[in-house]
């Protein structure tokens, strides 16, 4: 039996970022009514400014903060310029627009830092502590705490203040709330940005857990989702457990040389189930010729 606590520790903290990755995702589906596939590629780009800026001699701060505005501005534009126009289409044209966005940054990206993987260090990781004979660097420790710091602040923001209530009841009818004076577009613009952020915030923090590439920031999304999803897109707190749980069970199965060619697949697994379940009491007509 190999010694897990390891694997576990890598598990708990790269699953706090899926769980945190999937916190926007589904604060921006409560709040706009759109999956966005987007959140992995804003992030890759933001993380790949930060290292260019830093490779340049910009001071780590300012290139860290340089990431979370390009990030956030990416998003904000995209809710601005393209989300808003499709407010009245159904939710798979709206999310296949988000998919589009992501083919857009990937070619960018690839065009502008090419496919290399490259490293980026947060100041965190020269600090750390020593439990049960895992060594846990403090990064991993601000992963958790910063995704249970996120759920807790966006859940009182959609439910005890005004700002949250209005996004919440633009997400349940856009055309009713803006009758009765709710500014939908500053509101959808808000989550936008709300999302933006903290896809900058998961970038900087994988690139720093795992790597710095293009493909691994993008394909983020895809965890992110399957949190989403564990959590019906809808509760924050499951949102982060099921982050944790697909992160802890991938970083396990590389424990085993007989799995861990497969554990990626294990996010992608974990979504097709969730659609699975989440359609399970759906029943589909048939429509039988001549009567039968």
């Amino acid at each position: 039996m190999p010694d897990l606590g390891p694997f576990i520790v890598s598990g708990v903290a790269v699953g706090s970022v899926y769980g945190l990755a999937g916190l926007g995702v589904v604060m921006l589906y409560r709040t706009t009514a759109v999956v966005n596939f987007a959140a992995g590629s804003i992030g890759a780009v933001g993380a790949l400014t930060a290292w260019e800026l830093e490779q340049n001699g910009l001071a780590d701060p300012l290139t860290w903060l340089a990431a979370l505005v390009v990030s956030t501005a990416i998003s904000t534009l995209y809710g601005v310029l393209i989300a808003g126009r499709l407010t009245d289409r159904d939710q798979a044209v709206k999310a296949s627009a988000t998919l589009g966005l992501t083919l857009l940054l990937m070619g960018f990206s690839y065009w502008r830092w090419s496919d290399t993987a490259r490293t980026l260090r947060l100041p965190l990781d020269d600090h750390g502590f020593t439990m049960f004979g895992v060594r846990i660097i403090a990064t991993k420790v601000f992963a958790l705490g910063l995704a249970v710091a996120v759920a807790w602040i966006t859940h009182a923001m959609l439910h005890r203040t005004d700002t949250g209530l209005a996004m919440r009841a633009m997400a349940d009818d856009r055309s009713l709330s803006g009758v009765l004076g709710i500014d939908v577009r500053r509101h959808g613009a808000l989550a936008w940005s709300m999302s933006g952020l903290v896809g900058g915030v998961t970038g900087l923090l994988l690139a720093d857990l795992i790597r710095l590439d293009v493909a691994t920031l993008t394909f983020l999304v895809v965890p992110a989702t399957a949190a989403a999803l564990i959590a019906q897109l809808r509760s924050l707190p499951l949102t982060v457990i099921g982050g944790i749980g697909l992160g802890v069970v991938e970083s396990c199965g590389a424990a085993w040389k007989s799995v861990s060619d497969y554990r990626q697949i294990i996010p992608y697994a974990a979504v097709i189930v969730m659609l699975l379940w989440s359609h399970r009491s759906r029943t589909i007509p048939i429509v039988m010729r001549d009567g039968r």
